[in-house]
């Protein structure tokens, strides 16, 4: 009899942020027992050095440099190409998700196994403390239903934000499948130029190419800081004209 056994890839795609964030959040993800493998995409080498220094010869830390800096979206698709799992909890570096998150999605794909397919990505429903998606527990969007959601704003209450904020909030379970197939050669100058939009412009393509299916998971939280370092906070000002072009091409998609 075929036992289907579920580990995470954890992908932490990364710069310069050790000493903030991942000296304490790396303590506690070596005790989850559901991720057998942490890689580190590093852009500079500064976090990798650090992590080697005060982790040492950690065998479930896989560290990476790149050989120059790809920015946040080319970080997160080569992070997630490194992964040996079919699940991938991909993970901002300055965000942190307990074992809660992970055993939530584990049982989320068990209960699902078979109906889930490899186009997937398992939305959380809360980013703590200020980006709260519940109302769209059990939802599964698609390039189908994007514009169905006509009931949204009457199910929304105090502090919930809608599912076009969801498209650039990230910090998913994906199947590798996703990230293994999605072309980028038509985007590239976009892609480039998407340090604040990177997330809706990844999610747009992938409905666009793989049919994405992406499923807003019922408790599946996890903590979501702001602050002013963060890329979004330092480089949205800056990329304005891009990220309308991201979000003009997210809601025609919306809109067919």
């Amino acid at each position: 009899m075929y036992i289907y056994i579920i580990m995470f890839s954890l992908c932490i795609p990364t710069m310069n942020r050790f000493e903030s964030f991942l000296k304490k959040y790396l303590e506690l993800y070596l005790k989850n027992e559901l991720i057998d493998e942490i890689i580190i995409s590093d852009e500079n080498g500064n976090d990798v050095n650090c992590i080697n220094q005060y982790f040492g010869e950690n065998t479930k830390i896989k560290c990476y440099v790149n050989k120059k800096q790809l920015g946040p979206f080319l970080n997160k698709i080569t992070c997630c190409k490194l992964a040996k799992n079919e699940w991938i909890v991909l993970m901002d570096s300055d965000n942190f998700a307990d074992e809660n998150y992970f055993k939530i999605g584990k049982e989320f794909i068990f209960k699902n196994i078979s109906t889930i397919k490899k186009n997937s990505i398992l939305a959380p429903s809360f980013a703590m403390p200020n980006f709260n998606y519940t109302h769209l527990n059990g939802v599964c969007l698609n390039k189908n239903n994007l514009n169905g959601l006509k009931n949204e704003k009457n199910n929304m209450k105090r502090h919930h934000c809608s599912s076009d904020v969801l498209m650039n909030t990230g910090n998913y379970i994906l199947n590798k499948y996703l990230t293994d197939n999605i072309n980028l050669s038509n985007d590239i100058g976009l892609i480039q130029n998407s340090s604040a939009c990177d997330v809706i412009l990844f999610n747009t393509m992938l409905f666009e190419q793989l049919n994405l299916e992406m499923y807003i998971v019922e408790n599946l939280h996890y903590s979501h800081i702001v602050h002013t370092g963060s890329i979004y906070t330092q480089t949205c000002g800056l990329t304005k004209k891009y990220i309308d072009i991201v979000n003009q091409r997210y809601f025609t998609l919306k809109n067919v």
